[in-house]
């Protein structure tokens, strides 16, 4: 991956700087009581300078540094050709996991800053659309995917089902890691073991 500019930096950095000054506010006073000038006044920087980088305040949520999207997609095609499909699906995914161990903390904050905003939330669910277009594009690049769009389609659900999953079970009282979480759903899913839906033959 090439090495980040000066310019660019500095930019990934002012955006941290009002991320975080913004997740601390939500957390301080609520999300709806903290307005968008009291963020900018806290991170330091200018109103117009904040609407540069997050023009709404449900943008610092969903758009801060911590959701990386098209993560997963990066970590697949950074992978080399010479592997194959399934082992560089495999080493993509667990680089994702880590990311999540990584930030496991500040995600559940911004999780539970995001679940008291119907506007964040609802943009979420267009995140992690794009995520999953991004990579059904990475897994249709590969040199041996599957001809046609269904097999890169389940394959790519299937990984993202995971990456929820995880997500998800971060959220409770006794988490259980990621990778081995991961592992448990894709030995379920190769014995073949849960509930599969049976459609019927014919109405």
């Amino acid at each position: 991956m090439p090495e980040m500019g000066t310019r660019e930096r500095k930019a990934q950095e002012t955006r941290q700087v009002i991320a975080d000054a913004a997740l601390r506010l939500f957390e301080e006073h609520g999300y709806e009581q903290t307005s968008m000038e009291l963020i900018a006044e806290t991170a330091g920087v200018g109103t117009s300078t904040l609407y540069r980088y997050y023009p709404t305040k449900d943008s610092t949520l969903i758009d801060s540094p911590g959701f990386q999207v098209g993560a997963f997609a990066r970590f697949l095609a950074e992978r080399p050709p010479s592997e194959g499909l399934e082992e560089a699906m495999g080493r993509a995914l667990d680089a994702f996991l880590d990311g999540l161990v990584a930030n496991a903390e500040m995600l559940s904050r911004i999780r539970r800053q995001i679940d008291q905003s119907p506007v964040a939330r609802a943009r979420v669910w267009d995140l992690w659309s794009k995520e999953q277009e991004l990579l059904e594009n990475a897994v249709a690049a590969r040199p041996d995917a599957a001809t046609g769009t269904l097999p890169s389609a389940v394959a790519t659900r299937i990984c993202l089902m995971i990456a929820q999953l995880a997500l998800d079970d971060q959220r409770t009282d006794s988490p259980v890691p990621p990778r081995l979480l991961a592992h448990e759903v894709i030995n379920l899913v190769r014995r073949g073991i849960g509930v599969i839906p049976r459609l019927p033959l014919s109405h």
